[in-house]
């Protein structure tokens, strides 16, 4: 067991290492520091908290429901314009599919099965041409 989690540690340990993983926490990092990104996206977190907040309500009203949602619509629009989100949002999509890669791989290693869908993200299992785990 102790083998596992050492051999474990050290996987984190590349994962957080690698250069998918460091540009998506430095893009974190600089949509934090730009007011306006910031902004959007927390404009956009408190208008989806409103909308989920009417649709537990008993006797909620369907005309502010409709209101809310329409508000929550203009405020994503305006977050996934803003550059830094667009950029933050690629590098979050590359890092999920570096982590689905990874688990590609231990399934196949563990069970010895490839299922169906395993191969249709782009990643045909031969990683000779790929620069996308890098």
């Amino acid at each position: 067991m102790k083998q596992v989690m050492q051999k474990a540690q050290e996987l984190a340990d590349a994962i957080v290492a690698s250069e998918v993983y460091r540009k998506m926490k430095d893009l974190e990092e600089a949509l934090q520091n730009d007011e306006a990104a910031a902004e959007a996206v927390n404009d956009m977190a408190r208008k989806r908290q409103k909308v989920e907040k009417l649709l537990t309500e008993k006797g909620m009203d369907p005309e502010e429901l409709k209101k809310a949602n329409q508000e929550m619509i203009q405020a994503e629009k305006k977050m996934n314009a803003n550059p830094k989100v667009a950029e933050l949002k690629n590098a979050r999509k590359s890092f999920s599919s570096m982590m689905d890669n990874v688990n590609r791989v231990l399934r196949l290693v563990i069970t010895g099965e490839i299922r169906e869908d395993d191969f249709q993200g782009g990643c045909g299992g031969n990683c000779s041409g790929c620069s996308g785990c890098s």
